[in-house]
């Protein structure tokens, strides 16, 4: 697999050499950068007659650092740019690999490129669904195993999805296939706001960084501006996740939840943990240290074998059931099941702050936009 891996992003990027010497022919040095503020994983650089969007693999795999060359509209020698990371248009049909995806390119007012999507099902805006209904946007089966024959078929200009550690099968085939994967690592950053900032890199592929600052800028600013001025004397003791199996799965210390809950003034039961992803716990030692918290952050299903359980003695344990103080993110839930949490919160942290200030510090939070107080 790394052989195979190594010898196709060698020949692309030795096919891509004399477009970047062509190109730094012409300027070497960039006129400016944008270097995000608060996310890590990318940077956009500015040329003379072209822009070059940089992607970093969070687990500094260099082999997986992907360069995208946007020559400015009348650049000259275009036709010369062969390197399948070369984006010589303003992609006309794009395919979202997730549901993410469609919320970023709503928010951004570019959802009328969308020509594909992957598992509809869990897809929560409405227009989007009714445009597969219709058949102006074709389901390409699922993100872990896309229909390739549908895809050559459509043959998108940008196809975009989360990147990993290693690039899948589906990946190399398209790049194969000509096509052009934007590896989005959005889910790694550590900070909200960082999470919000890959708005920009998109746009940037629109020549529509401009309009995504904007957007930015206010996120960021509603954002800060509740975390300096809504900081309470009284700080709730929160705890996050839910069981499966006998484990409890939750925030580590150091990932985005546990700085959205420190911002809202909360205090994190992990907030000692050094990781960014998920915990997984023995399930008898989270209710001991998590008995005596003030709010539980439920991460599990609402289905009524579910909340069953909180009706049962050892969830009846903990503080937070007794109080009626257990809250999810399932406000936003259509009929399918699709949850709006998982497609737009990401990209709306000031959003989410709100909710949290609100859960944390009301007895009877109301007016929430993702979250609603678990019904038992």
């Amino acid at each position: 697999m790394k052989t195979r891996l190594y010898i196709l992003l060698s020949v692309l990027f030795l096919a891509a050499s004399s477009c970047n010497e062509s190109l730094e022919k012409t300027q070497e040095k960039s006129t400016r950068n944008y270097n995000p503020e608060y996310a890590k994983f990318f940077r956009i650089e500015y040329f003379e007659t072209y822009k070059k969007v940089v992607i970093f693999n969070p687990w500094e795999n260099e082999s997986l650092n992907m360069e995208y060359y946007i020559p400015h509209s009348g650049a000259k020698n275009i036709e010369n740019l062969e390197h399948s990371f070369v984006i010589k248009e303003i992609p006309k049909r794009v395919v979202a690999l997730s549901s993410p995806m469609v919320g970023m390119m709503n928010l951004l007012q570019l959802d009328q490129h969308i020509k594909g999507v992957t598992d509809p099902e869990l897809i929560y805006n409405e227009e989007i669904l009714e445009k597969v209904k219709s058949g102006d946007i074709e389901n390409v089966g699922k993100a872990i195993q896309i229909n390739m024959e549908k895809m050559m078929v459509l043959q998108p200009d940008l196809v975009i999805g989360s990147g990993w550690d290693k690039l899948n099968a589906d990946y190399e085939k398209m790049i194969q296939l000509k096509m052009t994967p934007l590896l989005m690592y959005d889910w790694k950053e550590q900070h909200p706001l960082g999470k919000a900032e890959w708005m920009v890199l998109l746009a940037s592929f629109f020549n529509g960084e401009e309009y995504a600052i904007s957007i930015f800028e206010e996120i960021k600013n509603k954002y800060n501006e509740q975390k300096e001025s809504l900081k309470f004397d009284k700080q709730p003791t929160v705890f996050n996740g839910s069981e499966y199996q006998g484990i409890w799965y939750s925030a580590g210390g150091k990932s985005y939840m546990a700085q959205l809950i420190a911002d809202a003034s909360g205090q994190y039961l992990m907030k000692q943990d050094s990781s960014s992803g998920s915990l997984m716990l023995d399930f008898e030692v989270l209710m001991s240290q998590a008995s005596k918290a003030d709010i539980w952050m439920y991460t599990g299903a609402l289905s009524k074998d579910r909340l069953d359980l909180f009706s049962s003695p050892k969830y009846q344990s903990l503080s937070a059931v007794k109080n009626h103080r257990v809250f999810s993110y399932h406000k936003r839930v259509n009929s399918f099941g699709a949850n709006d949490y998982w497609e737009t919160a990401s990209f709306r942290p000031d959003i989410v702050l709100e909710d949290l200030n609100k859960i944390f510090h009301s007895s009877e939070p109301k007016g929430m936009y993702y979250f609603e107080k678990v019904q038992y």
